[in-house]
C-alpha cells in the first residue's frame, strides 16, 4: 500500500526540503519517499503559486419565482475565458449547478 500524504503534509515536506540544503535525491532517501512523488508535489505547488487570481463572481439564484413554467424556460448561461459555454436550466438543484461550475 502506498504512503499517501495530504496536500498540507506534502507542502510541509517541500518546505523542509528547501531548508535542508540537501539534493533532491539525498532528501528523498532520508524521508523514504520516491523522488517522482516529490517532483510531482513540487510541480503541483509551483503551479498553484503561479496561478492568476480567480475572477469568480458570486451568483445568487432567486427562488422566489413560483411559476414553474416560466422558470423552466430560463437558464443560467456562463462563458468561461477559454470560450467554453455552459447553459444550465434553472430547474436544476443549486448543488448540481455548483458541481458543474466547479468542474470547468
Amino acid at each position: 500500500m502506498r504512503d499517501r500524504r495530504t496536500p498540507a503534509e506534502a507542502k510541509a515536506l517541500i518546505e523542509r526540503f528547501q531548508m535542508s540544503g540537501h539534493s533532491t535525491q539525498e532528501f528523498c532517501a532520508e524521508e523514504l519517499i520516491n523522488p517522482a512523488t516529490f517532483y510531482y508535489w513540487r510541480k503541483r505547488f509551483r503551479m498553484i503559486e503561479n496561478q492568476e487570481p480567480s475572477m469568480l463572481i458570486p451568483v445568487c439564484l432567486d427562488k422566489s419565482e413560483t411559476d414553474r413554467s416560466k422558470k423552466e424556460s430560463k437558464s443560467l448561461e456562463l462563458t468561461y475565458p477559454n470560450g467554453v459555454q455552459l447553459s444550465i436550466p434553472l430547474v436544476c438543484e443549486p448543488s448540481l449547478i455548483r458541481e458543474l461550475v466547479m468542474f470547468f
